[in-house]
């Protein structure tokens, strides 16, 4: 008979507390992606849903690229944020996959990125304050740079522009009174393990 589980402190006692850490801030953090999942929203409008964890074991959830509006026609901020994930992923095509419990697109799972993640707030529909964050930038995790930056040649200056930006207001704005997009904003869930391919030589750039 082989072992299943070890024991583990340090989880025991998180979970005692509610569950692992979670991203609050607006940041520029390093991490890998841990789910890609294939998702239509009430209104019609489809996105990729990324659930993201950084390298010190902190989540953010909900990170939602809608890529085409709820008439049909192409969102072409979020297209473009997908074709930047693939980008500095090194993911070539995205496909849809069926894990069991969702539509997944299985070429980003556990590849690691860099986001510029912004926090918003906002009042929930029963009256409740809420926070969910928007991808303002997607980086290469081994070197920082976008996109733009490694084909012009570049030095990683927007990683350091969206920090500095963030550091004068990391909780956000006053909350805004709208609808919530989500049931939930995060999982508490604190399990944390090393990308298995966080390697340079599997980074792009």
């Amino acid at each position: 008979m082989s072992a299943v589980f070890q024991y583990n402190e340090d989880k025991a006692i998180a979970a005692d507390s509610g569950g692992g850490e979670y991203i609050t801030e607006s940041c520029v953090v390093r991490g890998f992606i841990e789910q890609a999942k294939w998702v239509e929203a009430s209104s019609g409008a489809k996105g990729l849903e990324l659930t993201f964890e950084s390298e010190h074991g902190k989540k953010a959830n909900y990170l939602t690229l809608y890529y085409q509006k709820k008439d049909g026609s192409i969102n072409e901020v979020g297209d473009q944020q997908i074709q930047s994930l693939m980008g500095c992923t090194g993911a070539q095509s995205l496909s849809m996959t069926n894990n069991g419990s969702a539509m997944i697109a299985p070429e980003l799972t556990r590849k690691p990125v860099q986001l510029a993640l912004e926090r918003e707030n906002y009042v929930k529909g029963n009256g409740q304050n809420g926070f969910r964050f928007q991808i303002k930038c997607i980086m290469s995790a081994k070197s920082g740079l976008t996109i733009a930056e490694y084909k012009a040649g570049k030095q990683a200056e927007s990683a350091g522009y969206w920090a500095q930006r963030f550091a004068q207001n990391p909780q956000g704005e006053p909350p805004k009174q709208q609808a919530a997009q989500a049931s939930g904003q995060y999982d508490y869930s604190n399990s944390y393990m090393p990308p298995a391919d966080d390697d340079d030589s599997t980074i792009p750039f």
